[in-house]
């Protein structure tokens, strides 16, 4: 008698065993499918979020090269077509100084658009040469005051010394042209932790909160600096000048 009792004392183990382990395989492949469940549902999202960014990379690459066109078809047509042509009809009976300093200057101008379309070998030139060498060309009227400090020149690589090169045109290009400025600084510091400029000028300013997202290059600069991670801000008071900031730190 004792003998059967013990026999199905270890039967009921054996069945209570063999419960608990269809139990236990039972929650594990339930928390098994739900994170395959979970893990197709991310690859899905992570899917349609790669689409997404393709799709805006795309727009915002055509956004840019016809904002190019757009400004490289006003500036052959508004300066250098019409300087060309004054000079054609004003060329009799005028000084050959004169002369030569209009095509001087239209000859700048048609530097400072190829400069703008095609800027030289980023791999052979450091960022701080690259902006000296476009600040050359615009020197105009305008007093342009350039202070690079640079401790780390390797630190920086093409495509974020392309975008740095671009925003910088677009400020500068923006205070040739709506800043009636007589001065224009421009600061860049470049360290093993940050990458760091800065664009100063004593024109005419705005009133903060007037300028919109699309208009005077914004569009351009906050896609160029989002694509770089940096962060950017411009400060301006009425008839007190404009600063634009932006820094990149360097990993």
């Amino acid at each position: 008698m004792e003998y059967g009792k013990n026999e199905g004392v270890i039967l009921m183990w054996i069945w209570i065993g063999i419960g608990l382990s269809v139990l236990i395989t039972a929650f594990v492949t339930l928390l098994i499918l739900r994170y395959i469940s979970h893990v197709r549902k991310n690859k899905r999202k992570a899917s349609l979020l790669i689409h997404k960014m393709h799709v805006e990379y795309g727009e915002n690459t055509l956004y840019l090269q016809e904002r190019d066109r757009e400004r490289l078809a006003g500036e052959l047509h508004d300066n250098i077509i019409s300087r060309l042509n004054l000079i054609r009809l004003n060329a009799q009976g005028r000084d050959m100084h004169e002369l030569h300093l209009d095509l001087k200057n239209s000859m700048r101008h048609i530097r400072e658009l190829s400069h703008h379309l095609t800027p030289p070998d980023l791999s052979e030139i450091g960022l701080e040469d690259l902006v000296s060498d476009y600040l050359e060309q615009v020197k105009t009227n305008i007093q342009v005051q350039y202070y690079p400090s640079i401790q780390a020149p390797d630190r920086i690589g093409s495509p974020v010394k392309l975008n740095f090169f671009r925003i910088l045109q677009e400020v500068i290009n923006n205070a040739l042209k709506h800043a009636d400025a007589s001065v224009i600084t421009i600061s860049l510091r470049i360290s093993e932790r940050y990458l760091f400029l800065k664009v100063e000028d004593n024109g005419k300013g705005f009133t903060p909160g007037t300028v919109k997202a699309t208009g005077i290059g914004m569009q351009s600069i906050r896609l160029r600096a989002g694509q770089m991670n940096a962060r950017y801000r411009f400060t301006s008071e009425p008839q007190k000048g404009t600063r634009f900031i932006i820094i990149k730190h360097l990993n």
